[in-house]
């Protein structure tokens, strides 16, 4: 019986998570289980029994979930409340991975757990539709963690567009009016994994990198930490970028709740920008 069960095992999330777990975890994709057809849910989980399903599978194509809610719904709102469903039948704990896109993004300070949710795109929706079947009975052992501006190693992400096109000897033009935080997949493997060990309360959690900045400046402080010299890399709004899917301008979260339970923050944006450097070549 594994300690952990971790879905969405093929994401860059996921892997961290294997990666940190070892042999304590068990992965499973999309492609062994569909988290749409509730049979496939409930007979995985029933099967591997573990102790705690750290819940990263999800369709996280915000523009596509846009143009099909009803499968962002399938996916990440029904499939979860599966998953939950699952969980509470073998008295399994779970951790679900939600986001800073059930807000609306027009705060202006680190939006803390209780904050109103108000998501304004159909993937914030969908991952809203997840949390509320989490929530639904406060058991205890179950969680919703958000987090932001997730990147890690392996697969398409922000730092990796940003890195390729700089090394093109192409120009960069970066959004600068979104403001977030950046999260490190290792990072919040580490704190889904501690989570799901603790005898914390019930209930929503934060998770991101310590630190704030626009998509602009952080990817200034890609190429600064990569060495990269004589890049053109220009500001611009996010209108121009004319995306099916509207974006929270701001997605600071106040990540004081998960500080305090494990006794310490995720490392600052910059370290974090440092180690995935060191582990880039590799992609």
């Amino acid at each position: 019986m594994p300690r952990f069960l971790v879905t969405g095992a093929g994401g860059q999330l996921g892997r961290a998570i294997l990666e940190h777990a070892g042999d304590d975890a068990v992965g499973l994709t999309h492609a062994d289980v569909a988290l749409e057809d509730a049979d496939a849910v409930r007979q995985a989980i029933a099967t591997h029994r573990p102790e705690a399903v750290l819940h990263c599978g999800a369709w996280t194509d915000v523009d596509g979930c846009e143009r099909d809610p009803e499968k962002a719904d399938a996916v990440n709102g029904h499939g979860t409340s599966y998953v939950a469903e699952s969980c509470r039948a073998i008295g399994a704990r779970l951790v679900y991975v939600s986001t800073d896109f059930v807000f609306d993004g027009a705060g202006t300070a680190p939006y803390p757990v209780d904050a109103p949710t108000a998501p304004i795109s159909a993937y914030g929706r969908s991952k809203l539709l997840g949390e509320q079947a989490v929530l639904r009975d406060a058991e205890p052992g179950f969680w919703v963690v958000r987090t932001s501006w997730v990147f890690g190693p392996g697969g398409r992400n922000f730092p990796r567009a940003i890195l390729d096109r700089a090394r093109s000897g192409q120009p960069l033009r970066v959004v600068d009016d979104q403001v977030g935080s950046p999260t490190f997949t290792p990072d919040l493997a580490v704190a889904l994994c501690d989570l799901a060990t603790l005898d914390a309360e019930p209930g929503v959690y934060h998770a991101s990198n310590e630190g704030v900045c626009s998509w602009f400046d952080f990817a200034v402080e890609l190429i600064g930490a990569a060495k990269l010299e004589n890049v053109q890399i220009d500001r611009m709004p996010s209108s121009e970028l004319d995306r099916p899917a509207p974006r929270p301008a701001y997605s600071v979260l106040d990540c004081s709740r998960l500080t305090a339970v494990r006794g310490a923050p995720l490392p600052h944006y910059r370290d974090a920008v440092r180690r995935y450097l060191s582990l880039e070549p590799a992609q």
